[in-house]
């Protein structure tokens, strides 16, 4: 059976990039050299930390991947904030807002509360007070997705 004749959701499990479709393909003799070089890759890119920050996807210790899309929630005033799943320590969110171009958001710790880099020109130290306050009032939200997509618990941020 070629891949072409398999539904949307067949096709998911016999993806070697997940451990199910890892194991099947293994069962089925359909494991190949550039299979077990991306995996060894994406093992070494977990354990360097040496993801892209862009990339949409992260990988777990064993190569697999982990996910596929960052967690997200939009507040009034044109904002989202992010935990991006290939992020790297110490925990941290992304502060987007909807008019800006990409990459010019602001970044909280959520084990301090504090900004971490540079303001961009869009948020004034006022804003950022509402968002470190928005953080602290929705802390153990993305302290979950934190430690969903990285592991390790997050220290409880007192306000």
């Amino acid at each position: 059976m070629k891949d072409d004749d398999l539904t949307p959701y067949e096709r998911a499990w016999r993806n070697p990039g997940e451990p199910v479709g890892w194991e099947l393909a293994d069962s089925e003799g359909r494991i190949e050299a550039d299979d077990v070089l991306g995996r060894l890759v994406n093992m070494a890119l977990y354990e360097f930390g040496e993801t892209d920050g862009d990339w949409p996807i992260s990988f777990d210790d064993d190569g697999f991947i982990r996910t596929l899309t960052a967690e997200g929630k939009r507040f009034d005033g044109g904002i989202s904030i992010h935990v991006w799943p290939n992020d790297h320590p110490p925990p941290h969110v992304h502060i987007l807002k909807r008019s800006e171009p990409d990459g010019q958001g602001v970044k909280i710790n959520l084990k301090t509360g504090e900004s971490e880099g540079d303001l961009p020109s869009w948020a004034s130290q006022k804003q950022l007070k509402k968002m470190r306050a928005l953080v602290v009032k929705h802390h153990e939200l993305f302290a979950n997705w934190w430690q969903k997509h990285h592991g390790g618990a997050v220290v409880v941020l007192l306000s």
